[in-house]
């Protein structure tokens, strides 16, 4: 199985032909789309997406990254062995929310077509060939890129930690796991106090709310409406959160 995620859009031919090369080289494959739709250039966005899909395919899944806003240059291009699954795509920080799963690291040692669609010319063909189990033309390398995340901390009642998503609902997502704000029941942030609720529809329409999301990150949402519009927050933003326990 290949899994397919690119900042492409819908409108356009690119994901539809690395399609059509993957399946001339290897026609069994099975090839499952996430997304077209990742936020254009930004590695921060694929790579959430790389975390939040890992778990839930099986063994030996390729998933295929072209979020590449280095294409053509000297950025290199990898595959990455998760333990349970590879990834494939440029090497430019998409791996930095699963670094902790890779064991191992290989360069994509392949000419291209041509320098600006390397998402048809190189990774598509290379998904194709891992999927088959040829890694012949690949050379294993011991480091991979990856780009800085502030890791949560608490103190003295205060978490220090940093926004690593936005979605599309204005869904604000910190990287503060479920575990660290157990038996909270209030947060301030940014001087708002906000209830730690279940779910969406257990708050008011309008009102802020903090849940643990379904990839158990810390989250601060609005009913039916846009957190990141009325907190002013964005991916990258480091953030200060008071607790509030029974």
């Amino acid at each position: 199985m290949i899994t397919i995620t690119t900042d492409f859009g819908y409108s356009d031919h690119y994901a539809g032909v690395m399609k059509g090369v993957i399946k001339r080289i290897n026609p069994n494959a099975e090839i499952v789309d996430i997304t077209q739709g990742v936020k254009r250039h930004s590695v921060r966005h694929a790579s959430y997406i790389l975390k939040s899909i890992v778990d839930y395919f099986p063994r030996g899944t390729v998933h295929l990254f072209v979020v590449d806003p280095g294409v053509g240059t000297a950025r290199r291009g990898i595959v990455a062995d998760l333990g349970s699954s590879f990834y494939v795509g440029p090497d430019n920080g998409i791996l930095t929310l699963v670094k902790e799963r890779v064991k191992k690291v290989y360069e994509i040692k392949m000419n291209a077509k041509n320098p600006t669609f390397h998402g048809r010319d190189i990774f598509a063909p290379v998904a194709a060939r891992v999927d088959m189990g040829d890694f012949s033309k690949l050379e294993e390398i011991d480091d991979f890129r990856t780009y800085p995340v502030r890791e949560p901390s608490l103190n003295n009642g205060e978490i220090e930690a940093e926004i690593i998503h936005v979605d599309h609902f204005g869904n604000v997502i910190t990287n503060i796991p479920e575990e660290m704000v157990k038996d909270v029941v209030e947060f301030d942030l940014e001087h708002r106090r906000i209830p730690m609720k279940k779910t969406y529809g257990n708050a008011k329409k309008g009102e802020l709310l903090a849940l643990i999301n379904s990839e158990d990150f810390l989250e601060f949402a609005i009913n039916m409406d846009s957190a990141e519009r009325v907190l002013g927050l964005k991916v990258g933003d480091e953030i200060k959160i008071k607790i509030f326990k029974n």
